[in-house]
C-alpha cells in the first residue's frame, strides 16, 4: 500500500451536495463534513475528461452502460476507480477532519420546466470560505505503477476542473520522498510529483 498525502485548498467558496428541494430556511446543525466520495468523483470525473494518451476510459456512469462498455475490456479508468461489481477499485481516501471557515448563503430553488423561482423555495447553505486547507490521504493498494501514473494525473487534473458546485481548487502532495521509497519512480512519475510538490497558484499566506 502506498499513501499519498494531499493538501488541498479551495479558490473559491466551496458547497458540497445540493439542498435543492427543501421549502423552507434550513441551516444545517451538523459541522460542514467534505466526503471523501466527492473528491473522488471529482477526480475520476477531472481524468476522464483530461485523459493522458496511452489510457482509456469509457465515459460512463450508470452501471448497466458501464457493463456494455466493458464487455470488450475493462477501460483504465474504471480499473482505477472502481465500477460495478469490483468494490473500491485500486484506492481509497480518508478526508482529515478539520474546523473550516464557514459561511452561509441564502438560495432559491429554480423550477427544472419553467426555469422560475418556486414558491416557497428559500433556504440557507453552508459554504467553506475560499483558501481553507483540505487535507486528505490516498491509499493506494493496487500493484500496478501504470495505474498509480494515472492517479497521479488525477490528482493533478483536479487544479484544472471543479470540485462541489463548480468550485477552483488547487493540491499539492506532501510526501512525496516517501512515495518514491514505496515504488519505483520513473522520469514521468517524478515529473508528476514535481508539479505537485507545490501549489500552482501559490502557497497559502
Amino acid at each position: 500500500m502506498i499513501a499519498v498525502k494531499v493538501s488541498m485548498k479551495n479558490l473559491t467558496s466551496l458547497t458540497i451536495a445540493g439542498g435543492s428541494t427543501i421549502s423552507s430556511i434550513d441551516i444545517p446543525l451538523n459541522p460542514l463534513r467534505i466526503p471523501p466520495s466527492s473528491i473522488k468523483g471529482a477526480m475520476r470525473t477531472a481524468v476522464h475528461n483530461l485523459l493522458p494518451k496511452g489510457y482509456t476510459s469509457c465515459g460512463e456512469v450508470e452501471p448497466e452502460s458501464i457493463k456494455e462498455a466493458h464487455e470488450k475490456g475493462i477501460c483504465d479508468v474504471c480499473k482505477l476507480f472502481g465500477y460495478p461489481d469490483s468494490l473500491t477499485g485500486c484506492f481509497t481516501i480518508e478526508v482529515s477532519h478539520a474546523d473550516y471557515r464557514i459561511s452561509y448563503i441564502t438560495r432559491v430553488s429554480i423550477d427544472d420546466k419553467t426555469q422560475k423561482a418556486k414558491e416557497g423555495s428559500l433556504f440557507t447553505q453552508e459554504v467553506i470560505l475560499p483558501n481553507n486547507d483540505i487535507s486528505f490521504t490516498i491509499y493506494y493498494t493496487c500493484n500496478d505503477e501504470r495505474l498509480f501514473k494515472l492517479l497521479l494525473y488525477s490528482i493533478l487534473d483536479l487544479r484544472y476542473w471543479r470540485l462541489g458546485r463548480n468550485t477552483m481548487v488547487d493540491v499539492k502532495v506532501n510526501n512525496i520522498e516517501e512515495i518514491c521509497k514505496g515504488i519505483k519512480c520513473d522520469d514521468e512519475i517524478k515529473g508528476i510529483l514535481n508539479q505537485l510538490s507545490s501549489y500552482l497558484w501559490g502557497e497559502n499566506k
